[in-house]
């Protein structure tokens, strides 16, 4: 889902949304923090994982609006860009890093549960828009175009692929969180949990079907 969602905003067509408006440049940043956890899943390893958990508090920090979101974008490319090389090494030198100084028991702890927090933070993205965004955005857009979070957020309340996809994306926190809980530990690698696997491709063509909405309406 998130190369998916980066790939489509490199496309030509959304790099001139972004020259016409540079607050789109959130959906980058949005995008890298999705990509780097979904990839983490399938690196057990107390360290990158921990370098996912940071890249996952980059999303509620660029969702509101309080700082430039291509800042934002440059922040989660440079913590993609460490949460892969600790990744080549560790494959090179055969060995996660931190595994020989925890307990079995702790070293299971801290993937299962830093997983977890990542799902958290990745459903931030829907609770501060539905929670935080929709509610005010009237009253500030009435103001002013750049007002507050609008400083660096465009309006999207009502953009029906924003809201298609956030109303999605909880859905999928939500069955990630609670097969993550059943699955426990996974000592035997499992691959992802089978509903929350396929939930992405309910997120994506929600999101789809959103901008289509858009086109017809708009």
């Amino acid at each position: 889902m998130g190369l998916a969602y980066l790939v489509f905003w490199l496309m030509p067509f959304t790099i001139d949304t972004y020259l016409e408006d540079n607050r789109w440049a959130h959906n980058w940043a949005f995008s890298v923090i999705i990509l780097t956890v979904g990839a983490a899943w399938y690196r057990k390893s107390a360290l990158s994982r921990s370098i996912a958990v940071v890249q996952s508090v980059m999303l509620p920090i660029t969702a509101s609006g309080s700082f430039d979101t291509l800042h934002c974008s440059f922040v989660t490319v440079a913590i993609a860009v460490a949460w892969g090389l600790v990744v080549a090494v560790e494959r090179a030198r055969k060995k996660p890093f931190l595994q020989d100084w925890m307990e079995k028991r702790s070293w299971n702890w801290a993937n299962m549960h830093s997983m977890i927090l990542c799902w958290l933070l990745l459903a931030h993205m829907s609770f501060v828009f539905l929670i935080t965004r929709v509610p005010q955005e009237a009253g500030l857009s009435g103001a002013s175009t750049r007002l507050g979070f609008l400083t660096n957020l465009p309006p999207e309340a009502g953009d029906f692929a924003t809201w298609f996809f956030n109303i999605a994306l909880l859905v999928w926190a939500m069955l990630a969180i609670g097969e993550q809980f059943r699955m426990g530990y996974n000592p035997q690698n499992k691959p992802w949990p089978r509903w929350s696997f396929w939930w992405v491709f309910v997120c994506m063509v929600a999101g789809t079907a959103g901008m289509g909405l858009n086109g017809l309406l708009h």
